[in-house]
């Protein structure tokens, strides 16, 4: 019987002890998703927590616009469409202000209250800027009785803010979450898409050593059409450019990509070497039974009271 081995950032991996942190996220063998969405069936599945973003990029313009066909050509009608919708707008802006909200809504065709009234409802849309690291600590039962105040206090301490702020260096943000589905290693950390298990308070200055030196090493590049401008869109206007059938890109031709299976990521309270092992993070986005992160602890109510 095969020694039972627990890293940190892949539980206990028992018989399969030889792998590596890249063999169990996945970024070992899956690569990088393209950004037009790869096969439709893929195309509403894709990270939206990641650690580059521009927030003054316009939404569904170059790549994103040909996802866009795809995520609304797997859906009877657009309300349908709207999480993921709003998944693409996190994902290229970082957070999901009350203006990218009111684009979506006019892109939808919704009212802008309907829109609001789930990117505030779900915990996983930021409603403020974050910094480059979101870090989510679990403070529910299992991790709760495993040390997680003082972990999450650690982690408060090392980067020197409070809860919901972004540090001077702009790297990270620290907030509680709810149940992250990682209760048999506790204390579980969300760092981005990416799991930390097993965390103890003393776990943390590595953790962040290990982010600080991510960021130093792969700087933020600008997305496909960022800058100051807006892109404007509508339903009728991605649908007339072409919707991808259910095995192709717009106007029938084959996808740009086909995104492999990738298993769920685990994040690492060691320094091992690795890359973002990307997991999706959402309601009915699936993966996981979404966060449990609670951004209202860390920010406004709303764009009212922002």
């Amino acid at each position: 019987m095969s020694e039972v081995r627990n890293p940190g950032w892949a539980g206990e991996t028992g018989a399969f002890g030889g792998l590596s942190e890249g063999d169990v996220r996945g970024t070992a063998y899956v690569g990088r998703r393209p950004l037009e969405g790869g096969a439709p069936g893929a195309a509403p599945s894709y990270p939206y927590q990641l650690a580059e973003r521009d927030p003054d990029a316009p939404l569904f313009e170059g790549p994103y616009r040909e996802r866009l066909g795809k995520i609304l050509s797997r859906y009877p009608d657009a309300r349908a469409a709207l999480l993921p919708v709003l998944n693409m707008a996190q994902e290229v802006r970082g957070h999901v202000s009350p203006e990218t909200m009111d684009e979506v809504a006019e892109l939808l065709g919704l009212a802008p209250a309907e829109v609001r009234g789930v990117a505030t409802f779900y915990t996983m849309y930021n409603r403020r800027p974050v910094g480059r690291y979101l870090i989510q600590v679990c403070t529910n039962v299992s991790c709760n009785l495993c040390g997680a105040d003082d972990v999450a206090a650690r982690f408060l301490t090392e980067t020197g803010t409070a809860p919901g702020e972004i540090s001077e260096d702009g790297l990270f943000t620290v907030i509680e979450a709810e149940c992250l589905g990682a209760c048999g290693f506790p204390t579980a950390v969300q760092i981005n898409n990416r799991y930390f298990e097993n965390v103890d308070a003393d776990a943390v200055p590595a953790i962040l050593e290990r982010l600080r030196a991510e960021g130093l090493s792969t700087p933020q590049e600008p997305r496909p059409g960022s800058g100051n401008g807006r892109g404007r869109a509508t339903v009728e206007a991605v649908v007339s450019a072409g919707t991808p059938s259910a095995s192709g890109a717009p106007g029938g031709d084959s996808a740009a990509g086909h995104v492999s299976a990738e298993t769920r990521p685990r994040a690492a309270s060691d320094a091992a070497a690795g890359g973002d092992g990307d997991s999706r993070h959402a309601s009915a986005e699936t993966p996981r039974s979404d966060s449990g992160a609670d951004p209202d602890r860390a920010q406004p109510a709303d764009g009212e009271s922002a």
